[in-house]
């Protein structure tokens, strides 16, 4: 490894006084964000906020301050399935919603389940084993993904937002998350050292069976007790009144019917060791334990878009995830790469290959959103999309955010599409997926 020398800063120094912008630059830097420097006000009004295809959804809703956007997402397209079988005149304002809190308290209790069956497989394995480490580092998160969202609805249904309204702490999770967590970090210790105890695998399950029961309990003071059953009319699409009592299963079953059953969530990493065409599994992600492993169908962009802009011909909204915070100015509700001139102020090149941004880490897929629009040139190519978020619901477009196309060829990473779209893959499907670990994809 090579020092830097005093030759060497006197050549950096001598570059940066001979260079008259710097000065100019530098005092931009003492008083502004280098976003707000690099920005350009002419470039973003070249998007607008018009779409060829553009599907009438329903108002934003909020994650609040919490990481779960992928459940708001995720109900926010089931919301727009569930409402083709109502009469959308008849509801309070024309808006209808599942209740988020419901699905986060279960989602809660699975992740809990599934840390603590981990510490229990993984009790006689070192604390430096890569997949130990990673799991205790990062323990029960707010986080996750299409297939275990899928599996919660599967396992546990849905309700209306009224019947489990939200909470304080529904909606700002960080303390409560940090106090899960350390108890479930205190139960997994032990839990280690019953296992260097000697003691019985029925002595390790009677110590994570007291803990879930007490976990389950926090829960409840957090997002109230979760409903057995709960009446609720609506009005059908053929004018006739429903008033039922449902289990939230029912209810799901009688909105979506098999909708969730024929989606694929299709990524687009052009990985090294994950072929486009074929199946990956992240493994050591949180699931259902006994249900399905987080599964994607990776897939060139190009093909990926065309399938996004086949659905929303077809009325059908895509829930996607993007490395959401680049190039992003909040206030217009707008994503643009272009309108951003980050090498003329910093002086760096930012230009890198998909492949590379994504494997190197200088991004991430950290954020779901919902798809409702795009608009075509007269080749039938994307333009810009129409993308309904879960923060800033209140600003310019309450919520709807324009996305640049070429924003969105460097920054999108998963969306999920109907299976009628995908028939050219059903062999690859069915075939054996590659296993990744998650620090390999995400």
């Amino acid at each position: 490894m090579r020092s830097l020398t005093e030759d060497t800063i006197r050549k950096y120094k001598k570059s940066y006084i001979e260079n008259e912008s710097n000065a100019e630059l530098t005092q931009k830097y003492r008083t502004g964000s280098i976003s707000d420097i690099a920005f350009d006000m002419e470039k973003a009004a070249q998007q607008k906020f018009a779409f060829s295809i553009d599907i009438p959804t329903m108002k934003a809703v909020s994650q609040g301050y919490a990481g779960r956007c992928w459940i708001v997402a995720g109900l926010n397209l089931l919301r727009e399935i569930a409402v083709q079988k109502m009469d959308r005149n008849s509801l309070p304002d024309g808006e209808f919603r599942f209740s988020t809190a419901y699905l986060c308290f279960w989602d809660k209790v699975e992740k809990a389940n599934c840390f603590l069956e981990k510490a229990i497989q993984d009790r006689n394995k070192p604390y430096d084993k890569r997949e130990v480490h990673s799991w205790f580092q990062y323990a029960v998160t707010d986080g996750g993904f299409w297939t275990y969202f899928t599996d919660l609805v599967r396992k546990y249904g849905l309700v209306p937002a009224e019947i489990m309204a939200e909470t304080a702490q529904s909606v700002n999770t960080e303390v409560m998350n940090n106090r899960l967590n350390y108890y479930i970090r205190k139960i997994s210790a032990d839990i280690r050292n019953a296992g260097l105890q000697s003691k019985t695998i029925d002595d390790i399950y009677l110590i994570k069976n007291q803990a879930m029961e007490r976990i389950f309990t926090f829960l409840c003071h957090c997002y109230g007790y979760p409903p057995d059953e709960f009446e609720y009319t609506y009005k059908r699409k053929n004018g006739n009144i429903q008033t039922k009592i449902y289990t939230p299963l029912a209810f799901s079953q009688e909105l979506l019917e098999d909708f969730t059953e024929n989606c694929i969530n299709v990524i687009s990493l052009p990985y090294e060791k994950l072929p486009f065409g074929e199946i990956c599994v992240l493994r050591d992600v949180f699931h259902i334990v006994g249900m399905h492993e987080e599964t994607f169908l990776n897939l060139p962009l190009v093909e990926l878009k065309k399938y996004c802009v086949q659905q929303l011909k077809d009325g059908i909204p895509v829930a996607c995830v993007a490395d959401d915070d680049k190039m992003c100015r909040d206030e217009l509700q707008l994503w643009d790469d272009k309108s951003f001139d980050y090498e003329k102020v910093t002086g760096f090149s930012f230009e890198m290959s998909r492949k590379d941004y994504f494997q190197l880490k200088a991004g991430i897929a950290c954020h779901s959103m919902l798809i409702t629009g795009v608009h075509l040139d007269e080749n039938d190519k994307p333009q810009r999309w129409k993308i309904l978020n879960s923060y800033d619901i209140d600003g310019l477009h309450q919520g709807y955010f324009t996305c640049s196309d070429s924003w969105f060829d460097k920054y999108m990473v998963t969306a999920v599409i109907c299976r009628k779209y995908l028939n050219g893959y059903e062999q690859q499907l069915q075939q054996k997926p590659n296993l990744f670990d998650i620090w390999e994809i995400m």
